[in-house]
């Protein structure tokens, strides 16, 4: 009956010390989930990563609990948002989604889509204070730009954002001349000539915008129904089907042309599950001019759109079909070899491109507009392509050369008149009918002097007698000799 007694009272002291266990780890664990984390979201997604990288095949439920409770926490963060957690994780990036989705039945809203815009957008009106959206302030940020201004024997096409460099090819040339005074371009002769941007979420984003400013030159004019690769993303660039994931531009050319030639326009495609929709420009895409073309996409409006030089030049709806994104592959630039419904596949570019860019979120036109006109500044109104400091030194410049070259003028005539009067004979003026010749003073005449006094040789000699006519006219100066008129010589 002790023994009972104690048995008893020993099962009963394992059960509150395992009670009291349990409280303990209990108040920690709530203490430290009160706690707020120090982690940042690389931090905690790169830790999410690794604890969900080999729970599939984990034999341990709890490896699977703690993956799918990190993500949530770093979901609630909105730590899938952040263009800096897919560039760190890079390819792991999608494998990490692959778990949480399958795994962990978790709807994690990722960088580039709808919900994470509508998260930004949300947090832009709370903290705007004159609630004004960045489409009232021109073109966003873009998440990659390269302008190919890269040293002559680089290798790297480097991203002015600093996100994701790419690399040229052998055959592409560098430090050609770019579409204005501080830009440049690179060449792409066709040949084994392109830049490989590397796989990144950061490029495959549900909503986007695409540009580049190029000018075609070299390839001559192709047959109707031929196209050349611009700028590539696409999973599938020359398999057989036309079933693809992705975007991309391209020029295009088609028939309408006089004579039944084909006339190259610009284009925007985007992957489908029923092949490519292509969305065209009205600007034909000739060979030696500099345009930009961008191309954007609105995931929740399911719509396609193409601007040329920031004018909107075409739109197509997907209707109920949806974008299939690019999961897999690089970015290309120049390459070509997609495969095209007719069954052939796109050329590679011939020509120059003096810049590429992507943007997370669909550009509208006003925004494409400032995006063309950073890169043509003379589009703008006002400057002219000159800052206003350049234009005023100009005018005052051009107001100085006119007031010299007339200064240079007027002291021209003022010498050539001086050089006439010297050259000409010095000649006296003889009195007119007022300016009758007048006697000295001391002779008794005390009228003023009006005119030189000059004596009858004098006249005589500054009237000579060639071919002249004597006067028709009584002239003062005559003579009475008798009964006789003696005419002198005008």
């Amino acid at each position: 009956m002790r023994g009972e007694v104690e048995t008893t009272r020993a099962k009963g002291r394992a059960t509150m010390a395992a009670a009291i266990a349990l409280a303990m780890a209990c108040v920690l664990a709530s203490g430290a989930r009160a706690q707020p984390t120090t982690e940042t979201c690389v931090e905690s997604v790169q830790r999410v990563s690794g604890l969900c990288s080999g729970v599939l095949s984990s034999t341990s439920p709890f490896d699977l609990l703690n993956c799918c409770e990190g993500a949530k926490d770093a979901d609630e963060r909105g730590c899938f948002c952040d263009s800096g957690v897919a560039l760190a994780l890079g390819t792991s990036y999608d494998a990490t989604l692959e778990v949480l989705e399958s795994g962990c039945s978790l709807n994690i809203a990722t960088y580039g889509s709808v919900a994470c815009h509508a998260r930004d957008d949300s947090n832009a009106v709370e903290s705007n204070d004159d609630g004004v959206s960045d489409k009232d302030h021109g073109a966003p940020q873009a998440v990659s730009y390269w302008t190919f201004q890269d040293a002559p024997n680089s290798n790297v096409a480097t991203d002015k954002m600093n996100n994701v460099s790419g690399l040229y090819s052998a055959e592409v040339g560098i430090g050609f001349d770019g579409p204005g005074s501080e830009t440049s371009s690179a060449y792409f002769s066709g040949r084994d000539s392109y830049v490989l941007i590397p796989y990144t979420p950061l490029l495959n984003t549900a909503n986007f915008t695409v540009s580049t400013t190029l000018k075609p030159e070299g390839a001559g004019e192709r047959p109707k129904g031929t196209a050349e690769s611009v700028v590539e993303n696409f999973a599938e660039t020359s398999e057989t089907t036309i079933v693809i994931g992705g975007y991309g531009l391209e020029r295009h050319w088609l028939g309408g042309g006089g004579g039944g030639e084909a006339r190259p326009l610009w284009a925007f495609v985007v992957g489908t599950p029923i092949g490519p929709l292509t969305v065209y420009s009205e600007t034909e895409a000739r060979e030696g001019k500099w345009a930009q073309v961008t191309g954007a996409y609105d995931a929740a409006a399911r719509r396609a759109a193409i601007y040329v030089n920031g004018t909107l030049e075409g739109v197509e709806s997907l209707g109920q079909q949806i974008m299939l994104g690019n999961p897999e592959n690089d970015l290309l630039i120049g390459n070509g070899n997609r495969l095209l419904p007719s069954g052939a596949t796109t050329a590679p570019y011939v020509g120059y491109i003096s810049q590429a860019g992507f943007w997370d979120q669909a550009l509208d036109e006003p925004q494409a507009k400032a995006v063309f006109e950073a890169v043509f500044p003379s589009a703008g109104g006002g400057g002219g392509g000159f800052p206003l400091w350049a234009t005023i030194l100009i005018s005052c410049v051009a107001v100085l050369v006119v007031l010299a070259a007339l200064s240079v003028l007027g002291i021209f005539l003022w010498r050539r008149r001086e050089r006439r009067q010297a050259a000409a004979p010095s000649a006296r003026r003889g009195p007119t009918a007022n300016e009758q010749p007048a006697l000295a003073p001391e002779m008794g005449n005390t009228t003023p002097l009006r005119g030189p006094v000059m004596f009858e040789e004098e006249r005589e000699h500054l009237t000579p007698r060639g071919a002249q006519t004597p006067s028709a006219t009584v002239h003062p100066r005559f003579r009475k000799i008798g009964s006789k008129i003696s005419v002198t010589w005008n």
